[in-house]
C-alpha cells in the first residue's frame, strides 16, 4: 500500500480540530482531519454549549485572568454565527442569547460591588420578578436573578456548519501507529485504517487522544491533564433554563442548560453537581442531583422524570489539576498538541495552530492523492445514547 501525503494532518474532530481545519484551508493549506469516532464525539458534544464571557469567573475576584481572556471571545463567535466573519457559521443554531445567575441575596451582598461594576459594563442586568425565567418564577426561587449576556449554542448544528465546506477533508479512522522523526523531534508519519499518512505538520486536537500522540512524538512528561466529570441529566416536561445557581461560594452549585428531546426537554447539569458526582455511583449521583434541584426549585415536583449520567475525562493542558486559564499549543518539531480548554476558546486556538503552521511552511493547496478512508459522520449527544432511569 502506498503513502498519502498532505501538508497538514489534524487528529481530532471536535470543535478545536474543525475550527483549525477551516482556518488552515481558508489560508490555502492542504490539510485533512482524522477523527476516531464521529464529528464532535466526546468532549465537544458533551459540552453544555455555553460561550462563556467570563462573568461568573470574575465575580469574586479570584479568577480575573480567566475572566479577562474570555471577554473578547463571544463577539468573535457572534460575528461568525451571523455570517459576518470567517468561518461563517450562519447555519448554527442558538438555544439562548443569554444566561441567568441566581442566588440568595445574602451571597450577592458580599459581591455587590463587583456585580455593580459588571452591570455598569453591560455584562449583567438585575431582573425584576416579572422578567425571570419560568423555572425560577414558578419554581419557588427566593432571592435575586441576574441576566448574563452569554450565548448558548446548539452544538451539533454549529459543528455541521463548521464541517460543511470541508467535509471531504474529514475522515474516520483511529491512528494506531506512529513514526517518529529521527532525533525524536515530532512525527514523520502515522498509520490509520491500515493506511500510511505523512505530512509536514501534525496537529493533535484529540482530547484524551493527545496523550498517545505526545508519547510517540517524544514530548515526554505530563504535558496534559485529565479532570473527571460526570454530567447528570434529567428529562421530562421541563421549562427551558440556562444559567448558574450560586449559593455560599460563587462557584456554581449547578449549571443548567436545556436541550430539546422529542416532546420533552433535557436539563443537562454541570458545575458543582457534575464535579461531586465523579466520586459516586450513577444512581447515587442522580439522587444527589435530584435532592439539590428540589432545594433550588421547591415548588416543582420531581416525580415521574427520567435520569441518566454521562462520564468524561476533560482533557486539558497541564495546569496542576486546576482549571487552565486559556487554550494551549505545545510544539516539538513539526508536531503540535492543542487543547482549547473551553468551547469558546476554539477561535483563539485556531489562530495559534495557523501561526504554528505558517512559521514552518508556505500555503500549497493542491490536488492530493485520494485518502482511502471513510468520511466521518456527525456524532450524537450524551442524552441520545444514555440509559435512562426513573428514581
Amino acid at each position: 500500500m502506498g503513502t498519502v501525503h498532505r501538508q497538514v494532518i489534524l487528529v481530532g474532530g471536535g470543535i478545536a480540530g474543525l475550527w483549525a481545519l477551516r482556518s488552515l484551508v481558508a489560508a490555502g493549506y492542504d490539510a485533512i482531519l482524522l477523527e476516531r469516532e464521529a464529528i464532535g464525539a466526546g468532549q465537544t458534544l458533551g459540552s453544555q454549549g455555553i460561550l462563556h464571557g467570563g462573568v461568573k469567573y470574575g465575580l469574586d475576584g479570584t479568577a480575573r485572568d480567566i475572566a479577562a481572556k474570555l471577554r473578547a471571545l463571544p463577539p468573535v463567535w457572534q460575528a461568525c454565527l451571523e455570517g459576518d466573519r470567517e468561518p461563517r457559521l450562519s447555519g448554527g443554531e442558538i438555544l439562548s442569547r443569554c444566561q441567568h445567575l441566581w442566588a440568595a441575596d445574602s451571597w450577592l451582598a458580599k459581591v455587590g460591588a463587583t456585580v455593580g461594576v459588571r452591570a455598569m459594563q453591560g455584562e449583567v442586568r438585575k431582573l425584576e420578578r416579572g422578567g425571570w425565567p419560568e423555572a425560577l418564577r414558578e419554581g419557588g426561587h427566593q432571592g435575586s436573578v441576574y441576566e448574563l449576556g452569554e450565548t448558548v449554542i446548539e452544538v451539533r448544528s454549529v459543528l455541521a456548519a463548521l464541517a460543511g465546506p470541508v467535509r471531504e477533508r474529514i475522515f474516520r479512522g483511529e491512528v494506531d501507529r506512529w513514526e517518529a522523526e529521527e532525533g525524536g523531534q515530532g512525527l514523520a508519519g502515522v498509520w490509520c485504517g491500515g493506511q500510511r499518512l505523512t505530512a509536514e505538520a501534525f496537529i493533535f486536537a484529540a482530547g484524551t487522544g493527545n496523550e498517545a500522540g505526545a508519547a510517540a512524538a517524544g514530548f515526554g512528561g505530563a504535558v496534559g491533564q485529565r479532570r473527571p466529570l460526570k454530567q447528570v441529566m434529567v428529562r421530562g416536561p421541563l421549562p427551558r433554563l440556562y444559567g448558574h445557581c450560586v449559593t455560599a461560594a460563587p462557584k456554581p452549585v449547578v449549571t443548567i442548560t436545556a436541550h430539546p428531546s422529542g416532546e420533552e426537554t433535557v436539563w443537562y447539569l454541570g458545575g458543582g453537581v457534575a464535579e461531586e458526582a465523579t466520586g459516586m455511583a450513577d444512581e447515587a449521583a442522580m439522587r444527589s442531583a435530584r435532592q439539590k434541584l428540589a432545594g433550588i426549585f421547591p415548588s416543582y415536583s420531581w416525580e415521574g422524570l427520567s435520569w441518566a449520567c454521562w462520564q468524561v475525562d476533560r482533557a486539558e493542558p497541564n495546569a496542576a489539576n486546576r482549571l487552565p486559564d486559556g487554550p494551549a499549543l505545545v510544539a516539538r518539531g513539526g508536531t503540535a498538541l492543542a487543547w482549547p480548554s473551553k468551547l469558546v476558546y476554539a477561535p483563539s486556538l485556531a489562530e495559534e495552530v495557523l501561526g504554528f503552521v505558517a512559521r514552518r511552511l508556505a500555503p500549497g493547496m493542491r490536488e492530493g492523492a485520494t485518502v482511502p478512508l471513510p468520511r466521518a459522520e456527525l456524532g450524537r449527544y450524551p442524552w441520545e445514547t444514555a440509559d435512562w432511569l426513573a428514581i
